[in-house]
């Protein structure tokens, strides 16, 4: 890394900077607690598995990690809905 921090560091200065609003933002997309900690878990998981994003200028990141977090809630939904839907059998008529 060209700033000589490890991705660790770099990760918590992201997380301090960015993740209340990025919480908000979750909050508003989902209103549901349980999945506005996953999805704010998994953006900064996938932000530390891309250590050029935690490089960043804030203003870059930040867009990267609410970009990644609507992503993921919008999977989510559709995956939802998905598990939702049911096929129906017809009855035999026999």
């Amino acid at each position: 890394m060209a700033t000589g921090r490890s991705a660790d560091e770099l990760l918590a200065t992201l997380y301090r900077e960015h993740g209340d609003a990025l919480t908000r933002h979750v909050r508003h997309l989902t209103r549901d607690g349980h999945t506005v900690e996953d999805v704010v878990q998994e953006t900064m998981v996938r932000a530390w598995q891309r250590p050029a994003v935690l490089e960043r200028a804030p203003d870059s990141a930040r867009a990267w990690l609410f970009t990644v977090a609507r992503n993921l809630v919008v999977d989510d939904a559709r995956s939802a809905r998905n598990r939702r839907e049911h096929g129906t059998e017809l009855p035999s008529t026999g």
